[in-house]
Parts: structure tokens; C-alpha cells; sequence
């Protein structure tokens, strides 16, 4: 099978645990590019911050963000599709989060909405430029929210404590008009419940005129789960959960081993 179009998810998968891109990564998405395959990152970040990894694999494709909430076309510098959340449920769920105790980042078109308990948390690993160009410090996000009737499109929120993140998950839940789903262990995401990655990636398709059957997909967590089911060739990073890994056709090595560029060598037939 010749495949067209490669996504990749960035966290957990296109990154390493340095959250950067390795030298091998980079070289096997400029050789993939070279074959004139296109390459799309498809994240749950937001656009501002997806756009300066695409910039560093010298990708002009349109990226998939926010979790497929948005797509965001490279070329013209603008979003070319929003899915967002509800006014009401998305208030109530960022004072859920604000009342638990969560930190977290909430995407409003190109803003990120933080508290200073957020952005104390969040500066301590997050020294990208797209991450400083698109945060906003508020004192309330939730209040914000609902003062400015600003358009969510999704938030992500983290805590190293499990019971909290399923109370805050299960109330959450609760809310019409949103959907809850989770990038790793230690975070939950509440997107619209019309958005995902694998819709988003087939809208994308469709204006490049490829069949998802030859599309690779490569992730590594609940938030992937769509865009694996949809397209041709569904990979799993080695450090996956086992609901990826279940519905992949094929198991790469890990984010820390560079799996992704061995993933593409290997479905390209690098000689």
C-alpha cells in the first residue's frame, strides 16, 4: 500500500520526554516529505504552540489542534475550523476544575486562559514561545468566561492525583453539550462532542482529495483513538495504553527510542 499522508500526535509521540523533537524524528519527516508524503501534526495543543513544531519539521500542511477541535491552516495563519463547547456547560466545567483544585489550560480561539496558580505551575516546564504568545493570566477563569461569553474550545486540566481527576471527570461528565477524554494518566480533557481527531483529520482529507485508507496515523493515548480508527494504517507508540495499542496495525518503538521515525521508515520502506 502507498500511503499519502502521515498524522502525528505531538505528545507522547512526535516528542520525547525532553518535549522536543529528536534529530532522527526531524530526518524521517524531511524524507517522508522528499517521497511527497504529507505530514500533519494532529495534537490536542493549541495552535500557537502546534505551529512552532510544525515550523521546526519544516511542515506547511494545516494542523489538527485543540484535540480536533480546530484545524488551523499554516498558510494563511488562521483557524479554518472551530468546534466549540457550549457557553453554559463550559463555565460550569472550568468552575469545577477552579473548585477541585486542578491546574489547567483553557484554549479560547488563539488565548490560553490560565490563573496564576496555573501559570506558576505550567512556567516551570513550558519554555516554548507559542506557549508565552497565547497565554492570557486571569484571575478566574471560569468568571471569565462567563463575563466575557468568550468561545471555548477546549480545556486541559492535570492533577498527580488520581481520585481527584476521576471526581473532577465524573462531574464534568455530568454537564450537556461536552465530551471528557484524557492525553495521559495524569489529565483529563473536555472538548466539544462533535470534535475529535479523527473527524477532524477526514475534513482535512477531503480537502486534499486523499482516501483515509492511505493515511497513517501515529499516537499514543485515549485522545488518538479516533483518528487511529480512521484512517488505513493506525500505529502505536510503544509507551501506548492498551486501547491503542488494541486497534493498531502496527506497534512502533517508543517516544524516547524515536519510534515515530521508525514507524515511518518502516510503512515507506526505507531501503
Amino acid at each position: 500500500m502507498k500511503y499519502d499522508l502521515i498524522a502525528l500526535d505531538l505528545d507522547g509521540t512526535t516528542l520525547n520526554d525532553k518535549n522536543t523533537i529528536s534529530p532522527a524524528v526531524k530526518e524521517a519527516v524531511a524524507w517522508a516529505r522528499e517521497q511527497g508524503v504529507r505530514v500533519v501534526l494532529s495534537t490536542g495543543r493549541i495552535a500557537s504552540e502546534a505551529a512552532e513544531f510544525a515550523k521546526q519539521l519544516e511542515i506547511q500542511d494545516d494542523l489538527v489542534t485543540a484535540g480536533g477541535a480546530t484545524l488551523f491552516s499554516m498558510a494563511q495563519n488562521a483557524y479554518t475550523m472551530r468546534l466549540s463547547m457550549p457557553w453554559e456547560p463550559a463555565v460550569r466545567a472550568a468552575a469545577i476544575v477552579e473548585r477541585v483544585g486542578m491546574v489547567s489550560m483553557v484554549y479560547a480561539g488563539e488565548d490560553m486562559l490560565i490563573t496564576p496558580y496555573d501559570e506558576m505551575y505550567f512556567s516551570r516546564y513550558k519554555t516554548n514561545e507559542g506557549y508565552h504568545t497565547s497565554k492570557k493570566v486571569v484571575p478566574s477563569v471560569a468568571e471569565y468566561i462567563a463575563n466575557s461569553r468568550v468561545s471555548i474550545d477546549k480545556m486541559f486540566c492535570r492533577s498527580n492525583d488520581k481520585a481527584m481527576l476521576q471526581y473532577a471527570r465524573e462531574q464534568i461528565s455530568q454537564l450537556p453539550g461536552i465530551r471528557v477524554m484524557s492525553s495521559g494518566e495524569d489529565n483529563i480533557e473536555v472538548i466539544s462532542p462533535m470534535a475529535d481527531k479523527g473527524q477532524a483529520l477526514a475534513k482535512l482529507c477531503e480537502q486534499y482529495d486523499i482516501p483515509l485508507e492511505r493515511c497513517i496515523a501515529i499516537g499514543d493515548s485515549e485522545n488518538d483513538l479516533e483518528m487511529l480508527q480512521a484512517v488505513g494504517m493506525p500505529v502505536a507508540m510503544g509507551n501506548a495504553n492498551d486501547a491503542v495499542k488494541s486497534i493498531a496495525r502496527y506497534i512502533t518503538a517508543t517516544n524516547a527510542e524515536d519510534g515515530v521515525a521508525k514507524a515511518i521508515y518502516h510503512l515507506l520502506e526505507k531501503a
